[in-house]
């Protein structure tokens, strides 16, 4: 059986070969490649959009790579002929498209008239109504500070500019896909929503390898240490963990947020962006809530530095207004670091609230102060949730148990059989 991923990303482990340093994305896809490579019965091809001049083909160990040239007016999209000639010259089976956010998933579902399946990451049709993470941009844009004026002019620019043109995209991708491979009760809905007649199957994802070789351990960790995963965009939600922090450092005056992801402190004129988008707000919010000597970007983290985050780590915040199954609860899960996690799309399909994580309205900063507290103050209670945590995430997360999900998925496509959801 030959299998054609695509994915909107060069994956790490072939980042080298293209000069594509520090990819810090992809490392989901990359641990199921590395089990699907190991099944003799199944040829696998990988197309991967990329920052290329042209179309290149590259085989390393028994895969087959592609590297497709990204469109220079639109960095989502790819040539229609490059996705023609990538499927020519691998002839698939069956075409694996890896999320359905991009032009390129479309362009490749349509010069494709064969078996397909569409893989859930997020559903941005979903994401939309929640894209400014709850904040009052209408009034931040008539408000009489420059600073909040200008986040909100940014913020609206950039949904209506940036992301409301991929939803009807993503709607035709999604309408295109003959089956659906996700993960979470939301991501079923949100696919049903729009493409009620797809097949839907369940497949877990498998995590990078360094959050498999350790464990979190009381003994080893900062006190009153926070962490969250990212803080990129409203969605993320970290402004509201900022409230939490200010009212959390009057009774701990050593709390400590540490944030992946760049300082967002201008340091050059180089750094514009920092100083008019959602960055401006954080530093705003640093500012008026006085916790500056709270909260320490740590730059961006490769899998081993995060993993070693965690574990230094006394509670993890999982703090999006909307996700999927965010992969760093799940990296957090099974080292086994106590989380505190918003109620969020598929949050709830990762864990339960009050035995393996506690739970929090996004726009409530004051429960996540509260459920950060419990754990502070009741070391039984971080270790009943860290041991509860990781028993849920090995199982969620098994490597073994997740290919042959994929595999029984693909089996049943291609024999044109059904699977129970």
């Amino acid at each position: 059986m030959k299998i054609l991923w695509v994915v909107s990303f060069v994956l790490p482990e072939v980042a080298d070969s293209f000069g594509n340093q520090n990819v810090i994305f992809g490392g989901w896809v990359s641990a199921m490649i590395r089990q699907l490579s190991r099944v003799p019965s199944i040829e696998l091809g990988v197309a991967m959009k990329a920052n290329v001049d042209t179309c290149t083909s590259k085989k390393i160990g028994n895969i087959q790579y592609y590297f497709v040239p990204q469109s220079k007016y639109n960095q989502f999209d790819v040539a229609v002929e490059d996705c023609e000639f990538v499927l020519s010259d691998f002839k698939p089976d069956l075409l694996h498209v890896e999320g359905s956010e991009s032009a390129h998933a479309l362009r490749f579902l349509n010069s494709w008239n064969g078996n397909n399946v569409v893989s859930m990451q997020g559903i941005i049709n979903g994401y939309e109504p929640y894209e400014y993470g709850g904040l009052p941009v209408g009034e931040m844009l008539a408000s009489f500070s420059w600073t909040s004026t200008m986040v909100a002019t940014v913020l609206i620019l950039n949904k209506w500019i940036n992301f409301n043109p991929r939803l009807s995209l993503e709607v035709e991708t999604i309408q295109k896909a003959k089956n659906i491979l996700g993960r979470t009760h939301w991501d079923q809905a949100h696919a049903y929503a729009i493409n009620p007649e797809a097949r839907y199957f369940n497949c877990n994802r498998i995590l990078r390898d360094s959050f498999y070789k350790s464990r979190w351990d009381l003994k080893d960790i900062q006190r009153r240490s926070l962490f969250i995963g990212n803080g990129a965009s409203p969605r993320k939600g970290a402004h509201f963990v900022f409230h939490a922090v200010a009212q959390l450092k009057a009774e701990y005056p050593d709390v400590k947020l540490y944030l992946a992801g760049d300082q967002p402190f201008c340091s050059s004129w180089k750094d514009w962006k920092t100083a008019i988008g959602y960055k401006a707000y954080l530093r705003y919010l640093i500012r008026k809530l006085d916790i500056a000597d709270h909260v320490e970007f740590t730059g961006v983290l490769q899998a081993d530095q995060m993993a070693k985050q965690l574990l230094n780590t006394h509670v993890y915040i999982m703090s999006s207004v909307i996700e999927n199954s965010p992969n760093t609860l799940g990296e957090a899960m099974i080292l086994g670091v106590p989380c505190v996690t918003t109620y969020a799309g598929g949050t709830p399909d990762m864990a339960a609230d009050g035995e393996e994580a506690l739970f929090y309205r996004p726009d409530d900063p004051a429960m996540l102060a509260l459920q950060v507290r419990r754990i502070f103050e009741d070391d039984d209670l971080a270790e009943r949730l860290s041991q509860a945590a990781r028993a849920r995430a090995r199982l969620t997360h098994d490597p073994e148990r997740n290919l042959q999900d994929l595999i029984d998925a693909y089996l049943a496509i291609m024999t044109d059989g059904k699977k129970a959801t």
